[in-house]
C-alpha cells in the first residue's frame, strides 16, 4: 500500500533535536531560579544528563543557549498577543483579552515570569543586554501596534497599560509564593481565577477615562 500526504506518519524527532530540547528545559528551569550569570554550562548539562561540554556542540555559547530559551518561551505568546491586539472592537476589550492571555501564559509558564523579573530588576548588565534585545526582536511589533494606537485614545496611554500589566503578572507569579506565606499556589487553577478577574477588571478600569474621546482608527489597528 503507498503512503499518500495524508496518511503519512509525523516525522518523529531526531536524537540531535530531543537533545536540544532536554537541554532547552534545563536551562530554562536553571536560568529563571538562578539567572544567568549563576548557571553553568555544566550544570545545565547536569540537569540535562548530559556532559556540560556536549551542551557547546549544540550551542555555541551560554549566551546564544539564553536566547535560545526566551525564543521558545516567548515566541508563541507574541504571536498569540498580536492576533488579540489585531482583532476588531474598541482597545480596551482587546487588552482585556491580552491581559487574560497573559495571566494564563504566566500560570502555565512560572519561570517565564521569574526569568523576566529576575534579569530585569537584578540581573548583570550582560543578562540585562541579552533580554533587552530579545524583548525588542519580540516584542517590538506588538509595541508599535499600541504606540500606534496612542494618537486616537486621548484618556489613557496603551503602553502605559501594557507595563502595568506586565509588572503585576511577572511580580504575583514570580514573588506570590513568597509574600503570598505558606502553601500560597498561584498557579492554582481557583487562584488563577480570581488573579484573572481581577487583572482584566483592572486593565478595563485603567482604560476607561477619557473613553468618551476615544476615536478608533479608520482602517484596523494604526498604520500598517
Amino acid at each position: 500500500m503507498t503512503t499518500t500526504p495524508d496518511t503519512a506518519e509525523p516525522t518523529r524527532p531526531t536524537k540531535s533535536q530531543r537533545t536540544r530540547q532536554t537541554i532547552l528545559l534545563a536551562a530554562e528551569t536553571l536560568f529563571s531560579d538562578n539567572g544567568y550569570d549563576a548557571t553553568s554550562l555544566d550544570a545545565i548539562g547536569r540537569r540535562a544528563g548530559i556532559q556540560g561540554s556536549a551542551v557547546l556542540y549544540h550551542y555555541a555559547t551560554k549566551r546564544e543557549l539564553y536566547e535560545a530559551v526566551l525564543d521558545r518561551l516567548f515566541g508563541p505568546l507574541v504571536g498569540e498577543l498580536y492576533a488579540l491586539l489585531d482583532d476588531d472592537g474598541p482597545l480596551d476589550d482587546r487588552l482585556v483579552a491580552v491581559t487574560s492571555a497573559m495571566v494564563r501564559f504566566a500560570a502555565q509558564r512560572p519561570s517565564a515570569a521569574r526569568l523576566l523579573l529576575r534579569e530585569t530588576s537584578a540581573g548583570s548588565a550582560d543578562a540585562q543586554d541579552i533580554v533587552g534585545r530579545a524583548t525588542a526582536r519580540h516584542w517590538e511589533h506588538l509595541l508599535g501596534v499600541l504606540t500606534s494606537e496612542r494618537r486616537y485614545h486621548s484618556g489613557f496611554d496603551p503602553l502605559l497599560v501594557w507595563n502595568i500589566v506586565v509588572g503585576a503578572v511577572c511580580f504575583h507569579f514570580s514573588a506570590g509564593p513568597t509574600i503570598g506565606g505558606p502553601g500560597a499556589d498561584p498557579t492554582d487553577p481557583a487562584q488563577v481565577d480570581v488573579f484573572d478577574r481581577v487583572m482584566t477588571d483592572l486593565t478595563r478600569s485603567l482604560c476607561t477615562a477619557g473613553t468618551a474621546d476615544d476615536q478608533r482608527p479608520p482602517t484596523g489597528i494604526g498604520d500598517r
